[in-house]
């Protein structure tokens, strides 16, 4: 019985170093955590900005081009108005039958 009490003193004492090395390298695994962090976020910060200006640009030219594509289907419309209106009563015509049939 004396050998296991020794065992768990000796056991005690090992886990008492070990807690004492670790507090000791908590600080300095912190520092080193602390700066790589700093390091990423102001990289991703960089990243986030260079995509935020290629989102603001590409945004422009989409509505750019939407508006080109309104304004020659203005264009068209004013010229041609009876096939756009034969192209949706058809177009309504097949929806109205497709919803309409019973299965």
């Amino acid at each position: 019985m004396t050998q296991t009490a020794a065992s768990t003193e000796k056991l005690n004492e090992a886990m008492a170093q070990l807690n004492e090395a670790a507090k000791e390298r908590r600080a300095e695994v912190q520092a080193l955590l602390a700066d790589k962090y700093t390091d990423l976020r102001s990289a991703l910060g960089g990243a986030a900005r260079a995509s935020g200006d290629w989102f603001k640009e590409e945004g422009r030219e989409v509505a750019d081009a939407a508006k080109l594509a309104a304004g020659t289907v203005d264009h068209s419309v004013r010229k041609h108005p009876w096939y756009y209106i034969g192209g949706a009563a058809v177009g309504a015509l097949i929806l109205g039958f497709l919803l309409g049939r019973h299965r």
